[in-house]
């Protein structure tokens, strides 16, 4: 059975009603809720009864959603109803044909590309490609990097997001690391993911800066009616952190930041530059060395990120920064001296 609009707001009607156990559905009843969505959609109708045996088989099927239906005898009638209260197809994974469907979606989508703002479309095509193309039972061959342990993702990032859709202020219990928990109202400009965690950018009472919120720190999240403080108009967000290695920002200046690469890792970096703003042609120094320059400014996350290396990179420039480094490196030295 092809799966199309008309068939998909059948499906959701009927979920409806067999999930619903305080009252008994017939199949009068369960035409007249197809009949009802689909003219509230799009002014049709027309669904006989036929049609609604078809799309409660659908239901059932391993093509379909796997759903137990019971049909329950009442005299000389039958109602329907899930065997399990509170089932529905809801809770069920994207099965083959919404992945085609979702599919056929996406590639109307993919008309617009090279819109900055939908650069995203390419990584979920990719997904669903890897995803559709999978057999029932059979083993995982693409891995896609996600953090199923990230605190508050499930809960709390669709009303954020609909706060900054909607200019809306929120109510925040935010718990920073090794302080106590705080209240904040936020006005919420933009959601930014970094290192597989997602911040919240915007502005809280009392300040005129811009502060992120890791979503992972956030124990509660509502609107309330404050009055939205709108961002500046000069902000824009793909700037806002172009000069900046994570979601971090500084008062400390953009800085041409020079790096000797060990041989070992200077392919590595290369070909996942550190930072955009990256040399395009690394500079050959002498014993096996490779000068590479960023344009950043100094934040946590870079000094993390120089960090991950090792011995394998050592900070030439500037001072500021070398001196940073070497701090670190002789507290960690140190420690293992102990």
């Amino acid at each position: 059975m092809a799966t199309n609009k008309n068939a998909q707001i059948r499906y959701h009607a009927l979920d409806r009603c067999l999930g619903n156990w305080s009252r008994r559905f017939y199949i009068e009843d369960l035409i007249k809720a197809c009949n009802d969505a689909l003219y509230d959609y799009n002014g049709s109708e027309g669904v006989q009864k036929r049609q609604v045996q078809a799309d409660l088989d659908f239901l059932e099927s391993e093509e379909g959603y796997k759903m137990w239906i019971d049909r329950e005898r009442d005299g000389h009638r039958v109602y329907y109803r899930y065997h399990k209260r509170n089932a529905s197809i809801r809770n069920q994974p994207i099965n083959q044909e919404e992945l085609d469907l979702i599919h056929d979606a996406l590639m109307v989508m993919k008309r617009l590309e090279g819109v900055p703002q939908l650069d995203w479309l390419d990584d979920l095509e990719k997904r669903l490609y890897t995803t559709s193309k999978l057999r029932e039972g059979a083993d995982e061959v693409v891995s896609f990097q996600h953090n199923p342990y990230l605190k508050g993702m499930d809960v709390f990032y669709k009303p954020i997001f609909d706060a900054i859709i909607n200019k809306r202020v929120l109510e925040i219990v935010y718990h920073p690391f090794g302080r106590d928990a705080r209240t904040l109202y936020v006005s919420p400009y933009y959601l930014k993911q970094y290192n597989n965690r997602w911040f919240l950018i915007g502005k809280h009472d009392g300040t005129e800066y811009l502060s992120n919120f890791p979503i992972d720190r956030i124990e509660a999240c509502k609107e309330t009616s404050k009055p939205f403080v709108p961002k500046s108009e000069d902000i824009d967000f793909n700037d806002y952190f172009a000069d900046v290695v994570g979601v971090s920002i500084t008062n400390n200046p953009v800085e041409k930041v020079v790096l000797k690469v060990n041989r070992k890792v200077l392919s590595y970096i290369v070909t996942k530059p550190l930072h955009e703003s990256q040399c395009a042609i690394p500079e050959e120094l002498e014993d096996g060395y490779w000068k590479i320059t960023l344009k950043v400014k100094d934040n946590y996350e870079l000094r993390s990120l120089l960090r991950s290396f090792g011995e394998q990179i050592e900070v030439l420039a500037p001072e500021s920064l070398r001196q940073v480094m070497k701090e670190s490196a002789t507290q960690l030295s140190n420690m293992y001296n102990k």
